[in-house]
């Protein structure tokens, strides 16, 4: 659902209070790698599935979006990413984090489209000796096909924090299953190889995400954080994996010092 932020007459987005938890991760996450950032001439945040850049609680109160998060965070500690590349499947919505982040002072690059579509350009315009965070919040698994992190993974220092829907992998499980359905073909390549589809729906559900964690690192020569944490609701259900993705050791040693921040949350 959209609706407008009476500050700037830009439009939001609806969100459950849940969403907090993966804005707070990504706030701690760019605050403690200040300093990696700080040693590059250029460091790009690259966002494919921005939304407008502010968004409304189901309480009514109205919060920043994932870049507006990311930049009030690196402003904090003077280590300012030197582009915001950012991407989203509503144009309306890019428009709007582009002109809230602009009025921040930000350098942004906005691009309007899914993310399929769209990364190719936008790994034309980074600069392949920064140092690149990507932060990719898809809206299901449909909008997350491997190619999409394959590309960005090909860049030598990319940090990326990757939400995937294990709600939407429980809802229509029964769908992808289907020989006819390619959403889980181009979400997790060869899946149907390994995965014993006889097995229980949550094993089978697990088994995909084991086989798409492994995928990074046989494919893509990138190494998945073991750290997995779980993002839910109110009625402690399961909405997303959590999985934060680097080739750097350190990346990971800060990554594991600011995962927990809920005491909901756990490890899978």
């Amino acid at each position: 659902m959209e609706s407008t932020d009476p500050e700037d007459g830009l439009p939001t987005a609806d969100i459950g209070a849940w969403s907090l938890e993966k804005h707070e991760r990504l706030r701690k996450y760019v605050d403690a790698a200040h300093g990696a950032r700080g040693k590059f001439s250029s460091s790009a945040y690259v966002d494919l599935y921005c939304g407008p850049g502010r968004a409304r609680l189901d309480t009514g109160a109205l919060v920043d979006g994932s870049p507006l998060v990311a930049f009030a965070s690196a402003a904090k500690q003077g280590d300012q990413f030197t582009d915001f590349h950012i991407a989203d499947r509503e144009p309306s919505f890019v428009e709007a984090a582009r002109q809230r982040l602009e009025r921040r002072g930000a350098n942004v690059h906005a691009y309007a489209g899914e993310a399929r579509g769209v990364v190719g350009r936008v790994i034309d315009a980074l600069d392949p000796k920064g140092l690149h965070l990507a932060f990719l919040d898809p809206y299901d698994l449909a909008s997350l096909p491997f190619t999409v992190i394959e590309k960005l993974a090909a860049f030598k220092r990319i940090d990326l924090l990757i939400h995937v829907s294990s709600m939407d992998l429980k809802r229509n499980l029964h769908i992808y299953l289907k020989p006819e359905s390619r959403v889980l073909d181009e979400f997790a390549p060869n899946w149907r190889d390994v995965v014993d589809v006889r097995l229980p729906k949550e094993s089978v559900r697990q088994k995909i995400f084991e086989h798409w964690r492994g995928l990074l690192v046989d494919r893509l020569d990138i190494a998945p954080n073991e750290r997995v944490e779980e993002v839910l609701n109110s009625k402690n259900t399961d909405l997303y994996w959590l999985v934060f993705v680097s080739r750097h050791p350190l990346a990971h040693k800060l990554w594991e010092a600011i995962a927990n921040v809920s005491p909901q949350g756990r490890l899978i």
